[in-house]
């Protein structure tokens, strides 16, 4: 029973998102398609965000009412997290993408964009990043984490233990962007895909560490998966451009790659 509910819960999610890129998939194809530009392309890929939380709202809908499905958004809002662990999801996406952006910088390995924030905001940067970073958790991705983390994470779990379910629901997670890759001017196309998808692995693994830590408490990878966004807004990995290997994003992916090796050793560890 809980496989088909996740299968249903993954073709619910893919289903709700990819569907607003068919017309998108079609231009790509070369065949004329009834919406298009760039105008519906901004539309589909911030529309398309909502895809995992809505499969889970209606599953759980379905199953227990409004009262089970309201009960996921609430779980969203309990901060009742140890500071440590808090303060993990957010250092750990800020440290990683600042000691990529250092290294790369002190070595002249690639040559990365600069900081995004506006320079001529007229007050502190700072206060800049309090509307983006909120932005980012409602809007900007971080709201999937009640679909990812929320309904499907604790079911693969018991199936799958920890490295098993955070490796698998991170390769599905990178496998549900794809349809980015075929926007004409997205950031994603720059990226090599199996990068991509090698990261959020490797994130998926470290949210679940600090998940778990958690007591399960959705706010964690929530705040953590914003947090991730917008730190590349000042830090950024990657080239906007194709010229050449991305070495940035490359560093990046190791280090990320090391933390959750790390993570997966620290709950083998904490289990023998």
């Amino acid at each position: 029973m809980a496989d088909k509910r996740l299968f249903t819960f993954f073709v619910l999610a893919f289903g709700l998102s990819w569907v607003f890129f068919i017309p998108t998939f079609l231009v790509w194809l070369g065949i004329p398609a009834p919406v298009g530009g760039d105008g519906y392309n901004g539309f589909a890929g911030f529309i398309s965000t909502f895809g995992p939380l809505l499969a889970a709202m209606i599953l759980l809908g379905r199953d227990g009412g409004f009262r089970a499905a309201w009960g996921l958004i609430k779980r969203g809002f309990d901060l009742r997290v140890k500071p440590v662990v808090l303060i993990a999801a957010i250092l750990l996406p800020v440290g990683s993408a600042w000691l990529a952006n250092s290294v790369v910088n002190i070595t002249g390995a690639d040559t990365l964009p600069g900081s995004m924030v506006p320079e001529d905001l007229g007050y502190p940067a700072a206060i800049w990043l309090v509307p983006a970073f909120l932005s980012m958790m409602l809007f900007g991705g971080g709201q999937e984490e009640f679909g990812w983390r929320g309904y499907a994470q604790e079911p693969m779990h018991d199936r799958l233990g920890f490295a098993g379910s955070s490796l698998l629901l991170g390769a599905v997670w990178g496998l549900w962007h794809l349809p980015l890759w075929i926007i004409p001017g997205d950031p994603h196309i720059f990226i090599p895909f199996v990068a991509f998808v090698l990261f959020t692995m490797a994130f998926s693994v470290q949210m679940l560490w600090l998940f778990q830590l958690s007591g399960y408490k959705l706010s964690v990878p929530w705040i953590m998966h914003g947090v991730q966004n917008t730190v590349l807004i000042i830090l950024p990995v990657y080239r906007l451009d194709s010229d050449g290997p991305q070495v940035g994003l490359y560093i990046y992916l190791a280090i990320n790659i090391a933390i959750a090796a790390l993570a997966i050793l620290a709950v083998r560890k904490r289990a023998s």
